[in-house]
C-alpha cells in the first residue's frame, strides 16, 4: 500500500485563505428585499432599497479590494 504524501498536504495548507466574516452581504440582500418590497408597496421601500443595495455593493468590493492588496504575493 502507498502512504499519502505529507509535504503536499503541508504545502496546500499554507495557501487556503478566507476572507473575514463581512456584514455587507446580509445588507446587499436586505437591500434587495427592500427593493422588491417597494416595487409591489410604495416608492419609498423602492428608493430605499436602491440605496442600500448600491451602498452595500461598492463597500464589499472596496473591503474585498483592500483585502485582495493585503495578500503576499
Amino acid at each position: 500500500m502507498t502512504e499519502p504524501e505529507q509535504a503536499s498536504h503541508a504545502e496546500t495548507h499554507d495557501a487556503i485563505h478566507l476572507p473575514p466574516p463581512s456584514i455587507w452581504p446580509a445588507l446587499l440582500a436586505l437591500g434587495i428585499a427592500f427593493l422588491l418590497t417597494g416595487l409591489v408597496l410604495n416608492l419609498v421601500l423602492l428608493i430605499a432599497g436602491v440605496i442600500i443595495s448600491v451602498s452595500a455593493t461598492v463597500l464589499w468590493v472596496r473591503a474585498a479590494r483592500r483585502e485582495f492588496d493585503a495578500l503576499p504575493e
